[in-house]
């Protein structure tokens, strides 16, 4: 009867021991998955790469590239590649802008260049013709050297303003000043911004895709304006 009491006693100590062990192990599993959750949770909280516009085309304007209209001498002026950069001159206002066409057609994009006056007159326009169609249609949006802006169209050689010339401070003025310029042309919107600062937006329905031009004007008479350009990047919209 006592070898049995004790068997008997003997035993509820084995349960007790398995029934602490048991909960030993239940409770690494349970501190073990609240870990595994908390690494989840990280991985997933993680910020996601955002994806890179496409480059539909981009020159730094070092050198000539065969996607553009040949270099050219005239009295009225002229283009030519120095120091890194694209040079357009305009010798003999009132001709006519110079520019310098790039034999690619675009619909919507984003376009980024920078510029500089060589030298000359700051009483110009310099930036860019876009969706042209031929000489005489295209959309002009132009900074001067002497710190206005202005938007126009150009239809069969006829001049409406889109955005009249206004003057803003954020356009470096003076010979030697550089600017770089951002336009946004999506669908029937043009947005033109400087120096990272938005300067207007405007409407028209007249042309949906065409040609690029870089373009530089001599405004006032018997005197000249030199305009480089460098870094011209078009991404897509």
């Amino acid at each position: 009867m006592v070898l049995q009491g004790l068997k008997r006693v003997g035993t509820m100590k084995d349960w007790r021991i398995m029934e602490l062990l048991a909960v030993l192990i239940l409770g690494f599993l349970l501190i073990s998955g609240c870990a595994n959750t908390g690494s989840t949770s990280t991985a997933t909280a993680a910020t996601p790469t955002l994806a890179q516009k496409n480059v539909l085309f981009s020159d730094d304007l070092g050198s000539w590239r065969s996607e553009w209209e040949p270099v050219y001498d005239s009295p009225d002026g002229k283009t030519f590649y120095s120091g890194g950069s694209l040079h357009i001159r305009d010798n003999k206002p009132p001709s006519g802008a110079m520019y310098h066409t790039l034999n690619k057609n675009f619909n919507d994009f984003i376009l980024d260049v920078d510029t500089k006056l060589v030298e000359g007159t700051i009483d110009n326009w310099a930036g860019l013709e876009i969706r042209c169609q031929d000489e005489g249609s295209y959309y002009a949006l132009e900074i001067s050297s002497d710190g206005y802006y202005e938007i126009s169209k150009f239809e069969n050689s006829n001049k409406v303003k889109l955005a009249k010339p206004t003057n803003s401070s954020y356009i470096n003025t003076g010979v030697g000043a550089t600017n770089h310029i951002h336009i946004e042309a999506n669908k029937n919107t043009m947005g033109l911004s400087v120096n990272g600062h938005h300067l207007s937006t405007v409407t028209d329905n007249t042309f949906t895709e065409g040609a690029v031009a870089l373009m530089a004007n001599c405004v006032k008479e018997s005197d000249f304006t030199e305009v480089a350009f460098s870094n011209l990047v078009i991404t897509q919209i």
